[in-house]
């Protein structure tokens, strides 16, 4: 896997893990994650005392979520390195929107059109190509007194590969 794939699927992990976590934060009856006492009973199906009814499958419309989000530093680090390393390399431009999380979204784009050959100069009998990917964001919207946060779907480029270029033949 590569480095640029590892980053934004564990973003994408990361992501959901908070929805998750969010999902069992506003399922708990005190708005805490609680964990019942051992019981010898556990795999009987008994729903636990003060707990909604574990089998109801059912999404709830509404969540609270934690949005903090540890070990980012640690991601951005490999990346700028293999960036700069890359056949295709390529810089970020931030995205920044403040009605979004995250507000600041780095977003890839290609500095040659060709690839960077053994010698260390463009060749431009390949291409340099963006790798886009799909992730979810939330997005902030003023319905009344309280802000209300609506998931997203945003394609961004996550960085550039070197690929033969597409030959289109006339007939």
């Amino acid at each position: 896997m590569w480095d640029w794939e590892r980053q934004s699927t564990s973003g994408s992990i990361a992501l959901l893990l908070v929805l998750v976590l969010a999902l069992t934060v506003k399922s708990s009856p005190h708005g805490r994650v609680g964990h019942p006492p051992p019981n010898k009973d556990s795999g009987s199906g008994r729903v636990s005392r003060g707990c909604l009814n574990q089998k109801d499958l059912k999404f709830p419309s509404t969540l609270k979520v934690d949005v903090r989000i540890s070990n980012s530093d640690q991601a951005f680090r490999t990346v700028h390195d293999v960036r700069n390393r890359s056949l295709a390399p390529w810089d970020y431009r931030l995205d920044e929107d403040p009605n979004r999380f995250p507000q600041v979204i780095a977003d890839a784009k290609c500095r040659l059109s060709g690839c960077v050959n053994a010698l260390g100069q463009e060749d431009h009998s390949f291409n340099s190509v963006p790798i886009q990917q799909e992730i979810l964001v939330l997005r902030r919207e003023q319905g009344g007194c309280l802000p209300t946060y609506r998931l997203e779907k945003k394609v961004i480029t996550v960085g550039c590969t070197c690929a033969a270029p597409v030959i289109h033949h006339q007939s």
